[in-house]
């Protein structure tokens, strides 16, 4: 009971926050008992979140008589209070690999993270060797040092670009958010103790989405039963150190963890892109190809590489991501056989397994990834 006492103490408000309407309006319905039944979890589970902690604390600890929208309030305002975040992040993946992607084989490789917030204006940029992204609010540059070629998206989701760092970003507006999912959905468990000055969170979901094929499974916080550990700083509520690990075949397998968080420093040299990359319009709008089965579709666009037949390429993969990306490995390539379709995770890509003969002769068997565009063909978004 005292160290209930003492987290009470902790997260009692010592001066008068008046909430917003709009943010009264959202945490009413968070507890509208029949909304809670008819929810259903949009938001990505397993990020290095903020605000997720303070959530969780609120859902754990409401004291008796005090308001959870004066609760809310006095987190946003402490989290208003720091402008700049240095991080540096290790997570299990491929350097240029997405920022989503996981792989619990793979060594533990270095994501510098820094952001800056000024009134409504958010800047950040991520950085994991070989791909990098910068963002000024929802304007976003993604690129592949590499290939020296990226990909500009105006007013885009963020979270479909990178995941759950996007919960690293700006914690301040999906507080609200993540305080409905965890009133509203019942697939985590949380536990909280306090050891001194320090708050021990641990959070424990299970992986997000269907996986009668199991291909996704494992490949994304999201899609992974996964522990999420947190401590947090009872005075300041500061996140001091994270890690994520996902539950596999009865084992706990670390896949993140922050390994420093630097609160308001200098950032002179962040939000820097490179000269020399050509970066393509990701609002650029495909037609994809109408009228045919994901098998097919498949199965046209591979063997459109043969002769490079831009006449059904161009419809269903950017021109310039192709010709820069694809041209030099694919062109003069023979399809050997694509396999039947399926779907995995709680992505809306349909795969479909292909065997491939380069013209080096290498095999490549490997899922073409396929999602509908917006006239309801179909277009490439990965897999090769």
């Amino acid at each position: 009971m005292d160290e209930y006492n003492d987290i009470r103490d902790l997260l009692r408000p010592h001066h008068d926050i008046k909430a917003s309407d709009e943010l009264r309006r959202k945490v009413e319905a968070a507890f509208d008992p029949d909304r809670r039944r008819r929810s259903f979890s949009h938001w990505i589970l397993g990020g290095i979140s903020i605000s997720a902690v303070a959530a969780s604390l609120i859902l754990m600890f409401i004291p008796k008589g005090m308001s959870a929208k004066a609760i809310i309030s006095e987190v946003i305002s402490r989290l208003e209070n720091t402008q700049n975040i240095e991080m540096i992040l290790e997570v299990r993946t491929r350097s240029i690999e997405n920022f989503k992607f996981i792989d619990k084989d793979e060594n533990f490789i270095r994501h510098d993270i820094f952001i800056s917030r000024s009134d409504s204006v958010l800047s950040w940029e991520i950085d994991k060797g070989d791909r990098a992204a910068v963002g000024l609010n929802r304007d976003i540059k993604t690129w592949i040092k590499p290939l020296r070629i990226g990909w500009h998206s105006n007013d885009h989701d963020i979270t479909d670009i990178l995941g759950y760092m996007a919960n690293l970003l700006n914690p301040k507006e999906i507080l609200e958010v993540e305080l409905e999912q965890c009133l509203a959905s019942g697939g985590s468990r949380y536990s909280v103790e306090k050891k001194d000055n320090e708050i021990y969170l641990t959070v424990k979901a299970k992986a997000r989405g269907d996986f009668r094929n199991p291909y996704l499974l494992n490949t994304s916080i999201a899609e992974s039963d996964n522990i999420r550990r947190y401590v947090i700083d009872a005075v300041t509520k500061e996140l001091k150190s994270a890690s994520v690990s996902i539950i596999t075949d009865g084992r706990e397998i670390p896949v993140l963890r922050i390994i420093s968080i630097n609160y308001n420093p200098r950032l002179d040299n962040a939000f820097q892109i490179p000269a020399g990359i050509h970066f393509v319009e990701n609002e650029t709008i495909l037609p994809g190809l109408a009228g045919l089965s994901a098998e097919e579709a498949a199965s046209t666009v591979l063997n459109a590489f043969s002769d490079w037949n831009t006449d059904i390429l161009d419809l269903a993969i950017s021109p310039s991501l192709s010709q820069a990306a694809y041209r030099q490995r694919f062109y003069g390539a023979t399809l050997l056989s694509v396999g039947q379709a399926f779907t995995s995770g709680n992505g809306n890509s349909t795969f479909v397994p292909y065997k491939i003969k380069l013209s080096d002769g290498t095999i490549q068997c490997h899922n073409i990834s396929l999602q509908r565009s917006d006239s309801n063909g179909w277009i490439v978004v990965g897999g090769l």
